[in-house]
């Protein structure tokens, strides 16, 4: 342990290095001005190293290294400058004082530690640490004071990150000890790398995971959370790294996969630093990381790889692709934490030379969720039951019986219908499965809802979700139906997108909203969180409405008064048009509120024609826009064909083909 002085005026990055130099054993007297380092270098007690900001006021950090030079008894006391990104002045200067004793800002804190502990003379320049330390100008040799103990507790906001090794115990029966050994070491130090690299520092690290805390740099945009998140996915892609390395260099015949499990919250830290007889043992501990200890046992029973609080994915912003949602029970103080999962890098958010790294990050947590599924050496029901207790969640597990099919958790509940996300066991294939309870509704409730999906089976339209299975057993129908776990045409307007992505994006709902028509469907209520997104782009719609038209169906049955079946579907189609025009509108206008709000909905067609209005360079679409809203000099669309066919006349006025992938 030694006593560090600094002196820099930023309040922020004098307590930011207070900190991690403390959990390091080191005493530090954080100090903003020169004038109060002189009243310390006057005192009995000398530093043994002084951290100064070149940016302190008025040039007096080169006085303050003048006075420490000048003095006998602080001559040889190592000096460290902290020097500003971009001043090539100070730059300068520090460098003809002490060429090895410069850190330039911003800085992270695996550079900082470094820094610190080669000026102090605890590792060599090439990062060999030495048992014992000198300073850097004395041959007097230093050691910690004798039998001394201590205990040190702060609170920082922060995000933690777990990282549990699921299959230790197979590993174990598959690999003979030193084989384990070396792969375990490996693992460990690819694991600390991608943890350190990001910022983060490790608490703890044993042979089942790791536990590390991401606290924000100062003056850093990136957020803890977001650090966390990219160490989390650079783990994941150190166990298919490791797996390689391991099947060139082991003498084993065949090296099993290595599967971890990951949880990442942010919120309130208690770090601890116990010193006793010279060693310094820092800790942390709180809700914070009781929480993310408890995400990997939820992310097993999901199947997922990597479990998020919504908390940290909403600091980490946009840089991160989320998919699936659940809820996390934390039973001791009666709250329910909302949870994703992180499944990769969002491309958009790439910078220069970043996506080869994305794409194999990406396949590298697609084969680690393989992993997730399989039995491993915790129970994915056990691991579940540990974290959700409750009554409600207890409630929540009393789940129907499918047919070869195993209940990951459920997506939706609605008045007749529920929805869950299940796999396919024999084919290892995600569904999304729609349920009706048969003693709740009547037959003719469930013989009209099920013969809406028996006639969209047969669409073979890539536009159109598909329909792999129609059954009953004793308590239930159901529908199983193709699993989309990206985004929706809801989340794309809000995010903004180009004009031929928009346009590709409505001839594709053309093309589903045409083929449930040809079927004599439609769905009166469209929306654009009811088109969800495939993996490679394509728009497909999800939703049919159907337990709303079969119940619309069986009143107007009772319905004296009621329309020609010619005049409903004439006017539902109309209905579909019309939502079509307002999500058009939404893609071309980028207004997020519109798509929210107004899709759909009954607008005076005075209204419509004053905000449909588009801008001039976007007036070649007007017709298209005209004619699936109802409004303008033409008679509306009847089809959705027919706005294809005013698409094919503007679709070269703009770079990205309209029809590419169509």
């Amino acid at each position: 342990m030694a006593n560090i002085l600094l002196v820099d005026a930023d309040a922020q990055l004098r307590e930011w290095c207070r900190m991690h130099l403390a959990t390091q054993g080191h005493t530090v007297k954080a100090l903003q001005d020169a004038r109060q380092a002189y009243e310390v270098l006057r005192g009995d007690s000398m530093p043994d190293l002084a951290l100064v900001s070149t940016a302190l006021e008025a040039g007096s950090a080169w006085a303050l290294t003048a006075a420490i030079r000048s003095n006998m008894r602080t001559a040889a006391t190592p000096i460290l400058f902290m020097v500003p990104e971009g001043d090539q002045a100070a730059l300068a200067q520090a460098g003809a004082i002490d060429a090895d004793g410069i850190l330039v800002k911003p800085f992270a804190r695996p550079a900082l530690i470094e820094a610190v502990e080669t000026r102090l003379g605890l590792r060599s320049l090439s990062g060999t640490e030495k048992p014992n330390f000198r300073n850097a100008l004395s041959a007097d040799s230093w050691s910690p004071p004798p039998g001394s103990s201590a205990l040190l507790m702060e609170t920082k906001a922060a995000s933690v990150l777990v990282v549990v090794l699921r299959n230790l115990v197979s590993l174990a029966r598959s690999l003979r000890g030193r084989s384990l050994d070396a792969l375990l070491q490996r693992f460990l130090t690819e694991a600390r790398d991608a943890i350190t690299t990001q910022g983060g520092w490790v608490v703890r690290m044993d042979a089942t995971g790791l536990l590390a805390v991401f606290e924000k740099t100062p003056h850093e945009e990136r957020s803890h959370a977001s650090h966390a998140i990219e160490a989390a996915l650079l783990v994941v892609l150190a166990t298919r790294r490791v797996k390689r390395w391991a099947e060139s260099t082991l003498s084993e015949s065949s090296t099993p996969n290595l599967s971890v499990g990951c949880g990442v919250h942010s919120g309130e830290v208690v770090v601890a630093r116990l010193s006793m007889g010279g060693q310094v043992t820092p800790s942390i501990a709180g809700q914070t990381v009781d929480v993310a200890n408890r995400l990997n046992g939820r992310a097993k029973g999901l199947g997922w790889s990597i479990a998020v609080t919504e908390t940290s994915a909403l600091l980490a912003e946009s840089r991160f692709e989320f998919r699936r949602r659940a809820t996390l029970t934390d039973t001791d103080h009666d709250v329910t934490i909302p949870v994703v999962e992180a499944a990769g890098f969002n491309p958009a958010a790439a910078l220069p030379g970043e996506l080869p790294i994305m794409a194999e990050v990406r396949e590298a947590v697609l084969a680690n969720t393989v992993m997730a599924r399989l039995a491993g050496d915790v129970d994915p029901y056990t691991a579940d039951q540990t974290v959700v207790i409750n009554a409600a969640s207890i409630v929540d597990r009393i789940m129907p019986k499918l047919p070869d099919r195993r209940i990951a958790r459920r997506l939706g509940q609605g008045e007749q219908i529920t929805t869950y996300m299940t796999l396919h066991v024999p084919s290892d294939r995600e569904e999304a499965v729609k349920t009706v309870q048969l003693a709740q509704v009547s037959p003719e409730f469930v013989e009209g809802y099920l013969d809406i999906y028996r006639r969209i089976e047969d669409i073979g339209q890539r536009n159109v979700v598909a329909v792999y299975e129609i059954g009953r057993t004793n308590d239930i129908a159901f529908v199983a139906t193709e699993w989309l776990p990206g985004s929706s045409l809801a989340d794309m307007i809000r995010k903004k997108m180009s004009i031929g992505v928009a346009l590709n994006q409505l001839v594709q709902m053309c093309l589903a909203i045409d083929s449930i028509h040809d079927l004599g469907l439609y769905h009166g209520a469209l929306r654009a969180e009811h088109f969800l997104l495939r993996d490679e782009r394509v728009i497909v719609l999800t939703d049919f409405n159907a337990s709303t038209r079969v119940y619309a169906a069986l009143s107007e049955s009772e319905d004296a008064e009621k329309k020609p079946p010619e005049e409903e579907f004439a006017a539902g189609v109309r209905s579909d048009l019309r939502s079509l025009g307002f999500m058009l509108l939404a893609m071309l206008t980028h207004d997020a509120a519109l798509a929210e709000s107004a899709l759909g909905g009954n607008v005076p067609v005075t209204m419509l024609r004053e905000v449909s209005r588009l801008p001039l360079q976007l007036s070649p679409l007007q017709p298209c826009l005209d004619g699936l809203l109802g409004v303008g000099v033409g008679e509306p669309f009847q089809r959705a064909q027919e706005s294809l066919a005013e698409l094919v006349a503007v679709k070269d006025l703009w770079s990205r083909p309209v029809f590419s992938g169509n």
